[in-house]
């Protein structure tokens, strides 16, 4: 309903609009009233869509905005010149400044970065750039009113304007290849149908400054036919369909928003099923567009001044080594700035990689007392047991049990009894004498030690070392029905893995050790049969434990 709506009262216009030039006959300054009126509704129709974008779209629909309000104001200064010819005095810039002008605010809306990155630094740039653009088409216009060959110049702006809407098109059509995203692809289709429009109609511009005795065009921006009416009809009325194109396209052309990037990969680590969820894709193309864009308005600006050096050479000359200067700083802070987030992304890798590994040393460390804890022993018990499995070694295991722990908590408190185990834990590594051995917490007031490729004497050696080093401490333990001070009970087990026995018959074997000292009279190292019979005897009748 909408769209036919719109095509009836554009259908409406174009009608009336034709009608009114052939009952004005010789009076073009009623059909310039037309093209004002649809100009300016393009206007509004422009700036109705920048309002409702946000970012740097928004600016962008702004830039063109800007761009046919300057149009605009040509065509209405061109409409009072034909109701009023002595404005033409007065007007010191013409019409023909405002249609020239018109591309920079284009340009900068292809231009510009699409990102929120831009500094103030850039805007002032990109604003310092346009002033010299204006700056140097009012001075060509100046120069050429002075000009002995004022057909010659004539000719020679219809040349420029020519050039300009097509390489505003093609600059466009860039942009539409990079396949941007969200409103702006909309932005960018929007302005490219609008600009490649354009760049046809300026066409017969360009043939009349490179055919000038064959073609009879008069007027900007378009072009004209001998007969005024049939000029009129052409010219007047698809300049109509221009403006109307695009106001359809601002109406019309739905709203896109840029698709939600989701990470491919869970939290938990399964691939991300949802609907939206879409790898990031990096567009290498769009990538360098937008960042070498801002290129194309300083080639347009040294092209204005290669034109001004033709009449004022140090002018134009000066033109163009201020927009290289302008250039190379803008290129200079976007360097800068790259640099700076490397720098940043860099820390950022840094910092977490140290969180990883302070994340992984808190998920296989104990954070009482600062040893493996039981998930990092029993990887490392599975590690160790294949490898002796392989090199037909020997494998040794100790498990350590406070006595009377319980009631050492009970009479001293929990803070007691967790400071006990602190300097336990302490005391427990500096027995240890090969790489590849350590001492964990098993759990509660348990501990453990596996020690590779060591043989049951050795390993009877180092649990005496252990238990030595935790006597030595002299920690009071008025509870301990065993001695003054904390002790400790080890059970001793070793073993030369064969491919049918499995880690948990050398640790069954360990704790019925442990079991053994403590019903002995605790405070002792006890070993176990290392045999598999006794194993499975041991893990199938298991006795009922001491009271700790």
């Amino acid at each position: 309903m909408r769209r036919r709506t719109l095509a009836g009262l554009a259908c409406v216009f174009l009608a009336t609009h034709a009608a009114a030039i052939h009952l004005s006959r010789r009076s073009p300054g009623v059909s310039a009233l037309f093209v004002l009126i649809a100009s300016a509704s393009a206007i509004a129709a422009i700036y109705w869509r920048s309002t409702a974008s946000s970012g740097p779209v928004r600016r962008k629909w702004d830039f063109v905005a800007s761009a046919v309000s300057l149009w605009t104001i040509g065509q209405a200064d061109y409409a009072l010149r034909l109701f009023l010819p002595s404005i033409a005095r007065v007007d010191v810039l013409g019409p023909e400044f405002y249609f020239l002008v018109y591309g920079i605010p284009v340009l900068l809306a292809i231009s510009s970065s699409n990102e929120e990155r831009d500094t103030v630094l850039f805007v002032i740039i990109d604003t310092l750039q346009a002033i010299l653009a204006v700056g140097l088409i009012y001075l060509e216009l100046t120069l050429s009113r002075s000009a002995s060959a004022q057909a010659q110049t004539y000719l020679d702006h219809r040349l420029i304007f020519g050039v300009a809407a097509w390489t505003l098109a093609g600059a466009c059509l860039l942009r539409v290849l990079a396949r941007p995203r969200g409103e702006e692809r909309a932005l960018y289709r929007i302005l490219l149908a609008y600009l490649g429009f354009f760049a046809v109609l300026a066409t017969p511009a360009i043939l009349a400054a490179l055919l000038p005795q064959t073609w009879g065009f008069r007027g900007l921006p378009l072009g004209g036919y001998d007969d005024l009416v049939t000029d009129l009809l052409v010219t007047d009325l698809l300049t109509d369909i221009l403006f109307l194109g695009l106001i359809a396209g601002c109406l019309l052309v739905r709203f896109e928003t840029a698709p939600a990037i989701a990470p491919a990969i869970a939290p938990n680590g399964a691939p991300n099923g949802a609907p939206n969820a879409l790898p990031i894709e990096i567009n290498s193309f769009a990538l360098l567009l937008n960042n070498g864009s801002p290129i194309f308005f300083t080639l347009a600006v040294l092209a204005l001044g290669a034109i001004i050096a033709r009449r004022e050479f140090t002018l134009g000359i000066a033109a163009i080594a201020l927009s290289l200067l302008l250039y190379c700083f803008r290129a200079a802070l976007l360097q800068s700035g790259y640099i700076s987030a490397q720098h940043a992304l860099t820390r950022s890798q840094f910092a977490l990689r140290e969180a990883n590994a302070r994340l992984q040393q808190l998920s296989f460390h104990d954070a009482l007392t600062g040893l493996p804890n039981r998930r990092l022993f029993d990887q490392t018990l599975d590690l160790e047991w294949n490898r002796a499995l392989r090199s037909r070694r020997p494998l040794s295991l100790l498990l350590l049990d406070v006595d009377c722990f319980k009631a050492l908590n009970d009479l001293r408190g929990h803070q007691a009894g967790d400071e006990c185990l602190q300097k336990i834990a302490q005391a427990l590594p500096a027995s240890l004498r090969r790489a590849g051995e350590i001492a964990a917490r098993y759990g509660g007031e348990e501990f453990a030690a596996i020690l590779p490729d060591v043989t049951l004497d050795d390993a009877v050696s180092v649990a005496e070392a252990m238990r030595a080093a935790v006597f030595a401490l002299e920690l009071p333990h008025d509870a301990s029905s065993v001695e003054s001070f904390v002790t400790v009970s080890v059970g001793v087990a070793a073993l030369q893995p064969n491919p049918s026995d499995s880690p948990a018959q050398l640790l069954a074997a360990a704790d019925q050790a442990l079991y053994r000292a403590k019903r002995s009279g605790r405070n002792r190292v006890v070993t176990a049969a290392t045999d598999v019979d006794a194993f499975t005897s041991v893990a199938a009748v298991p006795d009922k434990p001491p009271t700790n």
